[in-house]
């Protein structure tokens, strides 16, 4: 999957260059980053832990629409989904 649709973003999806080898990712699952793009120019990057599938597009897309508009950490759990702010600046749009 390289995007999904969304009415007010831009939305870009990519492998984690550190790949599953991050500390984070270290359990072999994928990490993909999720590049958004507001059309009042924000710009901001979800990192997800975990599969990509219809689930993880939902959750993400309720995060959106909740007006969460920073560098987030997804990490899917048994219990669904853990979303935190990345201490760090996840990836410069270019």
């Amino acid at each position: 999957m390289e995007t999904f649709p969304h009415t007010f973003y831009d939305i870009e999806i990519q492998p984690d260059p550190a790949g599953s080898a991050g500390p984070a990712g270290s359990n072999g699952a994928p990490v993909h980053l999720v590049k958004i793009l507001a059309i009042d120019g924000r710009r901001f990057t979800y990192k997800l832990h975990g599969l990509l599938d219809e689930d993880a597009v939902t959750y993400i897309k309720s995060v959106i629409d909740a007006a969460v508009f920073g560098d987030m950490i997804i990490e899917r759990t048994a219990d669904g989904f853990e979303i935190r702010e990345s201490a760090v600046r996840l990836l410069k749009h270019s």
